[in-house]
């Protein structure tokens, strides 16, 4: 069988189901690091049912149920099943989240059988569009602002991080005046109380969106062999018993919630894997770094000097540094944070409020060598322009490029992403000692207008080293596994030694004859 050239009337009437389509797609398996084909879940069946009957949906989700993955398949279908020239578009906040559905388009494509897939006359990093009819797949970054696409029309839109744009209003209104009767789609992690996408919610159906709402508990994976019979394991409280009996859970389930919950902090947890509605939405703080998790973590007096030593450099280990550049006339902070690549735990940090640019940049560029030149994110805005122009006067080679060969600016959707990496980190116990001035700073940030933020206090050590760890996320360490294991032993070794002095255990060990 030769390459469809063109939709035939055969080919029309065997995928008017799209699950007809489906069956020719084949998507990655993170077990299996294969492409495996694609096979609906539950809560796919019940989104593409809809998807087939209501033009405006908003999606309200627990984490991880491939939603995004449905969506995607569900319009290279209708851009594949179209006879005339039809754009269906991918509107969302960051470039990275738009790269990474459109390149699920491409991917789904590619996976087809060659006998199916119809000849493009375009194929680009942000749009795909079929040669003969020049149906066109598009995805557009609107950075935040709500008018960023208004000069486009669109057949359907799919919209990705609603909740995160600064004015949801102004894009939903844009995108509705430009699709008219077409189909809508909005899905998106919650975000804030009151905002456009809980009004959508809440006035479903009657303001004619359709609600397409999955708790975690429908979610079949979310459940894990219950411990709660092992002597180390507490049985369930008051509190968890109550929400077994409410959602009708499993012991397995309830399980699966509390080691979630020991590894994210409820905030999190209640936000990304909600069980009701108004508990995706709930916020009964604004503290961006959850308190629960915090107050666990191992904090040190690093001293009230203006360097700060975590760890030795290590040979064989890669580092990342960042650094947030002040004024130096006795208000913020200038901090330098280096953070090591394969443990991405912080191991030195600079900070002063009386050190001007153009010093600092004396520093930086001392540090670069000593640490055997770092990946090194310099935030350019304002005087941070001083240290950068010092840094390329002097060739240094390891400084952050974007895409375009710009510095690094930051912007709300950038510093979004870098905090939230760095949150990552802390919630899922890879960060679990800090020194008193970093966990002071991060217990001060709040979430403002959709970003997080310091209001009335300094952000500067966080803002540092979140540059410095996303550094590291950018240049990962290469994957030498002896290097690692040597350098993560020692690490353990050096906690364990630090925990036994601060109990007392040092001077029982001597008295004992423990070598």
């Amino acid at each position: 069988m030769g390459r469809i050239t063109k939709i035939t009337p055969e080919v029309y009437e065997a995928f008017k189901d799209p699950r007809n389509f489906f069956k020719f797609l084949r998507v990655f398996d993170k077990e299996t690091n294969t492409l495996v084909p694609f096979q609906l879940r539950e809560e796919q069946e019940v989104l593409l049912d809809a998807l087939m009957k209501y033009n405006k949906i908003v999606v309200l989700k627990a984490r991880q149920l491939g939603v995004s993955t449905l969506l995607r398949a569900y319009f290279l279908w209708k851009s594949y099943m179209a006879t005339e020239p039809t754009r269906h578009a991918i509107i969302s906040y960051t470039r990275d989240s738009a790269d990474h559905l459109h390149n699920m388009d491409k991917g789904f494509y590619s996976s087809l059988p060659k006998a199916l897939q119809r000849k493009l006359s375009k194929s680009s990093a942000r749009t795909l569009q079929f040669d003969d009819t020049s149906a066109e797949l598009r995805a557009f970054t609107a950075g935040g602002k709500g008018g960023a696409t208004r000069s486009f029309s669109f057949t359907d839109t799919h919209i990705s991080e609603f909740a995160f744009f600064d004015d949801q209003d102004d894009l939903l209104a844009n995108v509705m005046a430009s699709v008219g009767e077409g189909q809508i789609v909005i899905e998106t992690t919650p975000n804030s109380p009151g905002d456009k996408y809980h009004e959508l919610i809440t006035a479903s159906p009657d303001n004619g969106w359709h609600l397409c709402w999955f708790p975690w508990h429908e979610h079949k994976e979310y459940t894990k062999k219950s411990q709660f019979h092992q002597p180390q394991v507490p049985d369930p409280s008051e509190e968890e018993l109550a929400i077994k009996e409410e959602f009708g859970l499993t012991l397995g389930q309830l399980y699966w919630r509390r080691t979630m919950i020991n590894t994210m902090g409820i905030e999190k947890f209640r936000r990304e894997f909600p069980g009701t509605i108004d508990e995706a939405f709930f916020s009964a703080s604004n503290e961006f770094f959850p308190l629960d998790i915090l107050n666990e973590m191992e904090v040190f007096d690093g001293g009230g000097g203006r360097e700060v030593f975590y760890d030795e450099k290590m040979p064989g280990d890669r580092y990342a540094m960042g650094v947030d550049v002040a004024g130096g006339r006795g208000g913020d902070y200038s901090v330098i944070s280096i953070v090591s690549c394969t443990t991405m735990n912080p191991v030195y940090i600079y900070r002063s409020n009386q050190v001007l640019p153009h010093e600092l940049a004396d520093k930086v560029y001392e540090l670069y060598w000593e640490w055997d030149e770092p990946y090194t994110i310099i935030e350019q805005n304002g005087p941070g322009e001083t240290v950068l122009y010092r840094m390329k006067e002097w060739k240094v080679k390891g400084l952050y490029r974007d895409a375009a060969g710009k510095d690094w600016r930051t912007r709300k959707e950038n510093k979004i992403a870098i905090f939230d990496h760095f949150r990552d980190l802390i919630c899922e116990g890879v960060i679990t000692s800090v020194d008193r001035h970093l966990w002071s700073e991060l217990r001060n940030i709040q979430i403002t207008k959709g970003a997080p933020s310091a209001i009335g206090a300094h952000d500067d050590i966080v803002m540092a080293t979140a540059l410095a760890l996303w550094g590291a996320k950018l240049k990962p360490v290469p994957n030498i596994l002896q290097v690692k294991k040597t350098m993560i032993d020692a690490m353990i070794k050096s906690r364990k030694a630090k925990r036994i002095i601060k109990e007392g255990g040092f001077h029982k060990m001597i008295a004992g004859g423990k070598r």
